[in-house]
Order: structure tokens, then C-alpha cells, then sequence
């Protein structure tokens, strides 16, 4: 029930169009009056809150693994062969728009956010297609971003092979497991961070537990030794020290099995 009231409302903002430059004598019952783009995103950002009683409950009966909704998010073809490449989906769905804008419009980019935008961080436009459009366009970027997430680590290893041919390493040398940790979120995130901070705090979302997982297993894999962290194992994480644990915990135990 709760799945189908989110559904319908979604559906009812879209139904209803947006404003644009050449229209905006008609009234949007779903959107604020002010016609700017920092009234829109306010906009959005209170919706989201007045939601939150919503969502809060639906969330909780995801977590119970019960309904219609859950059996239909656990299954198979979601799981294994989309979520890997939600990141990649996150960052190039605006490029992978971009060109198919191009390649259907004469070669028209749709590229007006080279020029001064009236607010930071994303832009709260949408890509100026027709609403059946959408369909090509995630699939489109579905279909990139698997082959992205086929490709990149075939390309790290390649830089790591190359790595090696220059600098030599040795497998048996220690390592501050922390301070590689550390390295490896500031190299994501751009923040320095501290050891009994949250994941939250560090800038990490849920979004990026996958690409620092592969990040962790690339950095602390050795040639006579794999290591093997799953984004299950960090599920219960609550901080950068809990995961150093957990890190160590899989060095020892790939130890142990002669890895």
C-alpha cells in the first residue's frame, strides 16, 4: 500500500509537466508558485521531509523482508545484475543523457550548464526529452554503466601491473591497515578524517560502500594473498575503527586459509 501511494504521487508530478521559459501562466498544484530554481529545490527538499512519516514506515517494512515490494527488490535480476552498477549509474547518467540528447537532436548538445548556473551542485532541470524518451535514456545509462563497471577493473589492474613493473613491493612488508583506511575514504571523499568517526560523518553514503569495497580489496590484495571484502561485511560498520576490524580480521583469516 505504502509502495503504491509513493508510486502515484511520482507519477502525479510527472503527469503534470514542469514549468519552462515559454510557459508559466499554468498553475502546478505539486510545485511551489515562485518560478526559480531555488524555490523548486527548497520545494523539494521540504516535500521529502513532509514525506518522511512515509518513508520511515516503508523502509521498516522493507527491513522485515516482508510484501510484495521486498520479494520484488530481492530478487535476482536486481541483486546481482543492477545494484553493481548503481555508483556507475549515479555518475554518468548526465553525460550518457547529454549524448543521447546529441545524437537525436541533429547533433544539438544540450549543454546549457556550461554557462553560470543560479545554484550549486546539481541543476534541478531535467534533460529536455519527451516523457517515452526516459525509457531509452536509463536504459542507456543502465547499459553503460554495466560495461563501465566491466572495464575499470580490468583498467586497474592494467595500472597496478604497470605499477609494479616500476615499483617494486614487498608482500611481506607490514602495513598500518588504519592509515591505508584513511587514505583510501580521503581519496573518495576529499576529507580528513578521523578514526572513531561514522561513515556518515566521512562523507560516505550507501551509494559508495560498493566502490570502496573495491577500492579496500585492490589496495590490500598481495600477489600470494587475495583479499575478499563484501559490501555485506561492512553493512554493520559504524565506524572507520569497526572497519579497520573488519579489514584485519580478513587479512588474518586469509592468512590462516594460505590465500
Amino acid at each position: 500500500g505504502i509502495t503504491f501511494i509513493m508510486i502515484s504521487f511520482a507519477i502525479a508530478i510527472v503527469m503534470q509537466g514542469t514549468q519552462n521559459d515559454q510557459q508559466t501562466t499554468d498553475h502546478l498544484f505539486l510545485r511551489p508558485d515562485a518560478d526559480t530554481s531555488s524555490a523548486f529545490r527548497l520545494w523539494d527538499n521540504i516535500a521529502g521531509r513532509i514525506f518522511c512519516p512515509l518513508t520511515t514506515l516503508w523502509i521498516f517494512a522493507l527491513s522485515t523482508g516482508e510484501g510484495y515490494t521486498a520479494k520484488f527488490l530481492r530478487g535476482g535480476f536486481l541483486v546481482e545484475k543492477l545494484s553493481p552498477n548503481s555508483y556507475n549509474c549515479f555518475l554518468f547518467h548526465q553525460v550518457v543523457a547529454q549524448w543521447y540528447y546529441a545524437a537525436t537532436r541533429d547533433g544539438h548538445m544540450w549543454n546549457w550548464w556550461r554557462y553560470r548556473k543560479t545554484m550549486y551542485w546539481f541543476s534541478p532541470k531535467p534533460c529536455p526529452v519527451e516523457w517515452y524518451e526516459y525509457f531509452y535514456v536509463v536504459g542507456l545509462v543502465v547499459i553503460f554503466s554495466t560495461l563501465m563497471t566491466r572495464i575499470e577493473p580490468i583498467v586497474g589492474d592494467a595500472l597496478l601491473f604497470l605499477k609494479g613493473l616500476v615499483i617494486r613491493s614487498n608482500d611481506e612488508e607490514e602495513e598500518d591497515t588504519s592509515q591505508i583506511v584513511c587514505d583510501i575514504i580521503q581519496g573518495m571523499t576529499g576529507i580528513e578524517i578521523e578514526l572513531d568517526w561514522t561513515l556518515e560523518e566521512c562523507g560516505l553514503a550507501s551509494v559508495g560502500l560498493p566502490v570502496l569495497v573495491g577500492l579496500l580489496n585492490k589496495n590490500f590484495s598481495r600477489k600470494s594473498k587475495a583479499l575478499t571484502i563484501t559490501v555485506a561485511d561492512l553493512i554493520d560498520v559504524e565506524t572507520v575503527h569497526d572497519m579497520v576490524d573488519v579489514i584485519d580480521a580478513a587479512k588474518d583469516l586469509a592468512d590462516n586459509q594460505g590465500i
